[in-house]
């Protein structure tokens, strides 16, 4: 069982009053626990962002979200707290987590695609998005282990 801890920033530009570039950025807080089996790897991910545009605006709440896909069947997860968002600490968000099986492939690395962003709903303004609207990572998973 291994598990690894990834954290990505992004740079972002919110045009309201008090963000703007500074407050705009964000940054993913991913964790990802890979057990390997006999038919592949079992994964277990987490995530939550760090990001201060709603209190730099005043008001509002940062609704993050986070999506995963692997190179092996192209499936897409979502994680996801099931609706419910709270603060973890002063400026972090819990996005949620999900679980997945990879089937075991000899010649080709486990690789996943990272897709996060969020959006700030202000309430009487509406939400918005930072620009650039999303940013995309990849993480290299260990290779399967021989069976």
């Amino acid at each position: 069982m291994t598990t690894k801890s990834f954290r990505f920033s992004t740079l972002g530009y919110l045009a309201l009053e008090g963000v703007g570039a500074l407050h705009a950025s964000y940054t993913l807080l991913l964790h990802v626990t890979e057990i390997d089996g006999t038919e592949g790897k079992k994964l277990f991910l987490s995530a939550s962002m760090l990001c201060n545009a709603a209190r730099a605006y005043g008001s509002g709440v940062i609704k993050p979200w986070c999506t995963v896909e692997n190179n092996i069947d192209n499936k897409k997860y979502v994680l996801d707290s099931k609706d419910k968002a709270f603060a973890l600490t002063q400026n972090e968000i819990l996005i949620g987590g999900t679980q997945f099986t990879l089937k075991a492939s000899k010649n080709i690395q486990p690789i996943l695609k990272i897709e996060t962003g969020y959006f700030l709903n202000t309430g009487y303004t509406g939400s918005l998005a930072p620009i650039p609207k999303k940013a995309t990572h990849y993480i290299s998973l260990n290779k399967f282990k021989q069976v």
